[in-house]
């Protein structure tokens, strides 16, 4: 099982920036987590970084370099926040560009350009995307963005002739987006995806078998443990409903929410609140199939306390059965890295614990934090 650590957690949005948190934060880990091995790592390659690495050789030969000198490996790659995810407010605008726009299709393919530069020739790597927008999408919209995926698995399918490098393209259902659950993600597969298989051939001068074999292989899902638990789905049946429907889970992101036992008790609600923080968007399930948009807007609603338990996206330490004196869904991530046991083609887990900064009692030493969910995880998978 290939395991990693998303590096969204820190800020570096450039290539010198990210050089040397590779140098710094990230060798510290290693050398906690990994002390005789390599690290494994879910790099964050922002739009800025992107754009400047794929046109260069030399860039992608530094961040190569770098990776090799501190015994680091690029195991999968985050490209859904384009920029900015540590600004003051974030909030919607992580879902921007979204998949209607060329901007989504054109960053996508530097960060798949940067990949091919970086690994080495027949490695297979993920990029995980955004759930196509937000909010939810009329069809025509929705239509509009399977196009645009479309153009990005042929892209995907020439880089991987030039390079051999396979790069696959995994969306992450997220609550209130275009794509919310596994079940929508289905949708948009047998819907939108795969009765294109036809259309493609023509269009690349293919047979209709081969372009199936291009869909599959390149586009996929990601399932985010956080965002199912908020949704109240449950992760090992959405695994294999997914598989059955013939859509590769590429990547899990293992992470955990947060939960409400009893949104009407005081002493939980003061709790909960310490949560609501202007930077990220904070979606709650109320309930199962009922998913308010942010915190606040929970917190704010009274008729709402008498539903429960709530659920918050909120990505709290996964090896902590409590944060500031509320219950996580760890008992969930337990449960899914269980069943993946045994499991003969089993998906990238990358840790996706990129709140740490506004995690409510958190301690300063970032580096012995993120090692500590790493050997959480490890003990478990």
């Amino acid at each position: 099982m290939r395991l990693a650590y998303g590096t969204n957690v820190a800020p570096e949005e450039t290539l010198d920036g990210v050089l040397a948190a590779l140098g710094g934060l990230w060798s510290d880990v290693r050398r906690r987590a990994a002390p005789d091995g390599r690290l494994g790592l879910g790099l964050w390659i922002p739009e800025s970084m992107a754009r400047t690495a794929s046109r260069d050789a030399g860039a992608m030969r530094r961040l190569r370099e770098a990776l090799d000198a501190h015994s680091l490996e690029l195991v999968t790659v985050n490209a859904f926040p384009r920029g900015g995810f540590h600004a003051e407010r974030v909030k919607e605008t992580v879902y921007e560009p979204d998949w209607t726009e060329p901007a989504r299709l054109a960053y996508t393919s530097a960060v798949a350009r940067t990949i091919a530069g970086v690994v080495a020739p027949g490695s297979d790597v993920t990029i995980s995307t955004l759930p196509l927008g937000y909010p939810k999408w009329p069809t025509d919209r929705r239509v509009r963005a399977a196009a645009m995926l479309l153009a990005a698995a042929v892209d995907l399918a020439r880089l991987r002739d030039a390079t051999g490098t396979t790069v696959r393209l995994a969306i992450e259902p997220e609550p209130c987006c275009a794509v919310e659950t596994s079940a929508e993600a289905i949708e948009l597969f047998a819907g939108s995806v795969f009765p294109f298989a036809a259309a493609l051939a023509k269009s690349a001068g293919m047979t209709e078998s081969a372009a199936g074999d291009v869909l599959r292989t390149h586009l996929g899902v990601c399932l985010d443990l956080c965002h199912m638990a908020v949704e109240h789905e449950d992760p090992v049946a959405a695994l294999h409903r997914l598989r059955g429907a013939g859509i590769g889970v590429f990547k899990v992101q293992v992470s955990a929410a947060v939960e409400v036992p009893d949104p009407a008790d005081p002493v939980q609600r003061a709790a909960l609140a310490a949560f609501a923080e202007p930077r990220w968007l904070h979606q709650t399930g109320v309930a199962p199939g009922c998913v308010v948009r942010d915190l606040p807007d929970a917190l704010g609603d009274a008729t709402l306390a008498a539903s429960g338990p709530w659920r918050v996206h909120f990505h709290v330490p996964v090896h902590a059965a409590e944060v500031g004196c509320l219950p996580t869904t760890q008992p969930d991530v337990v449960r899914f890295l269980a069943a993946l046991r045994g499991d003969p083609t089993p998906p990238v887990l990358e840790i996706e614990t990129y709140t740490w900064s506004r995690v409510p009692g958190a301690s300063a030493d970032l580096a012995a934090d993120v090692a500590a969910e790493i050997e959480w995880v490890r003990a478990r998978a």
